[in-house]
């Protein structure tokens, strides 16, 4: 089942290309370049309790709004994906991913991308809801977040050859959503502090909730010089970590 987009059909996503003038005056080549969105199996199945502290995490949404999509392959030739596009990573798409755009593109090593995660077109830029189980207790958690995040040059390499196809992968790494660390090198992913922060023990941890809890005297959590105090402010700031390329490739 592919994944919901704002824009009426994917091939409403049409390119916009900027091309250079070639050496020799010649026309380059053209290809497919595909560029697609995926969750992993983090959000397409779970996020098991041994990746955890013991808590099980299963999404039943995680909705991400992507915007200004762009690629530059080796000739500085420029790519880039029209529209507003909102894709719950949950739906099944057999480790695939979900497709945004197939672009007619100019041949060429695509190795730089940029993508926005922000709300747009009424959309949060991101949209999650899901249960977290241990030991015979569930938590379940609807939040929205409007935090905006620009992940620039993002490291891929799409040899888009003329007349073949190539593709570059927007991956979410939903489980960073839950790391317990904002400055160190190796966080751990938990859940047990956010469950705590159900106050009225009613099943439902609420973003309310969240803010409620302080995390200046917890020995992780920890945020360098940023200007956080509480739990909720902890995962927004989160939320602008989790945009990866091609798996665990990195953006600045």
């Amino acid at each position: 089942m592919q994944a919901r987009l704002t824009t009426s059909l994917i091939a409403a996503a049409l390119l916009t290309v900027a091309t250079g003038c070639s050496g020799d005056g010649g026309t380059p080549g053209e290809g497919t370049y595909t560029i697609s969105a995926y969750g992993e199996d983090f959000v397409e199945d779970k996020i098991p309790a041994d990746e955890t502290d013991g808590w099980e995490i299963v999404f039943s949404t995680f909705e991400v709004t992507i915007t200004d999509i762009s690629a530059e392959n080796d000739d500085a030739e420029t790519v880039t994906v029209d529209g507003v596009h909102t894709l719950d990573l949950t739906e099944d798409s057999a480790g695939e991913g979900h497709t945004i755009a197939e672009l007619a593109a100019p041949a060429g090593v695509y190795d730089s991308l940029n993508y926005r995660i922000a709300p747009a077109d009424g959309q949060s830029a991101l949209r999650v809801a899901g249960t977290a189980t241990k030991d015979g207790t569930t938590k379940t958690f609807a939040w929205e977040f409007d935090t905006d995040k620009l992940y620039e040059n993002c490291q891929t390499s799409a040899d888009v050859a003329d007349g073949g196809s190539a593709s570059s992968q927007l991956t979410i790494h939903a489980d960073h959503l839950f790391y317990d660390d904002l400055v160190g090198e190796e966080p751990n992913v938990a859940f047990e502090l956010i469950a705590s922060a159900d106050a009225d023990d009613d099943g439902e941890v609420t973003l309310d909730e969240l803010a409620a809890v302080d995390i200046t005297a917890e020995t992780r959590y920890q945020v360098g010089s940023r200007d956080i105090t509480d739990l909720r402010g902890f995962i927004e700031a989160q939320t602008t970590t989790v945009g990866h390329i091609d798996g665990e490739g990195h953006c600045d």
